[in-house]
């Protein structure tokens, strides 16, 4: 942020972030990055748009559509950002790679809530607040279990020849936590069932309209007799 303050280029705050990010750590990596991506801006500075762009980072919103969905067990929506990664010409692994550093991000803010004042976690403070949220409604065992699954699924990405496939199952998997009858997946399951009790709250159900009476059943006319057979 120093340095486009010297230069003289707007930045926004998230897109700095990813800056951050791309340099791992290397305070070189990181200027050098800042410089591309500098160079590739238009008239309105550094954006979160550009960066994402340049960079090849999944978008937050994708990142966080899966979490939410995840909490909610709303398949559908995470098989929709499935088809959103395939067609907008996002690397799978990418993707698969910015969903398990989410996770951890998730992980470490459930245990640690001063996370990004200790600088454990770089995002700024919009993020971070969805993040609390998230991380508040999915609970460790379920963070512990998806980031598993989804680190398995990177590897399972790598030479993919199809790797559509390969994220709609790693869909599925994260939708099933239990699936394989481990004790960590039971522990995911278990966690999952009480936050959604937790969350159904305080809200008591509607009380139920009062039934009417059904009209008295009518007697169904008695069927005629049968006419005598002719005598022989």
């Amino acid at each position: 942020a120093w340095m486009c303050e010297q230069e003289g280029v707007p930045a926004q705050a998230e897109a700095l972030a990813l800056v951050a990010r791309a340099g791992a750590g290397s305070v070189r990596d990181a200027q050098s990055v800042l410089g591309q991506l500098i160079a590739g801006s238009g008239p309105e500075g550094l954006t979160y748009a550009d960066a994402v762009a340049q960079l090849g980072f999944t978008d937050a919103a994708l990142l966080e559509r899966v979490v939410d969905a995840l909490a909610d067990g709303d398949g559908p929506t995470m098989f929709a950002v499935v088809d959103s990664v395939v067609e907008s010409g996002l690397d799978p692994r990418r993707f698969a790679a910015d969903l398990l550093e989410r996770l951890r991000d998730l992980v470490v803010l459930h245990e640690v809530p001063e996370a990004a004042d200790q600088g454990l976690i770089d995002a700024p403070d919009t993020v971070i607040a969805t993040m609390r949220e998230q991380s508040a409604r999915l609970g460790l065992a379920q963070l512990s279990r998806a980031a598993d699954l989804v680190s398995v699924g990177l590897s399972e990405l790598k030479g993919a020849t199809a790797p559509r496939l390969q994220l709609e199952l790693l869909m599925a998997r994260l939708l099933l936590p239990a699936a394989d009858g481990s004790e960590a997946g039971l522990a995911a399951r278990l966690e999952r069932l009480e936050h959604r009790m937790s969350f159904a709250g305080d809200a008591a159900p509607p009380a139920a309209a009062p039934s009417r009476p059904l009209p008295p059943a009518r007697p169904e006319p008695a069927a005629p007799a049968a006419a005598p057979a002719p005598a022989a």
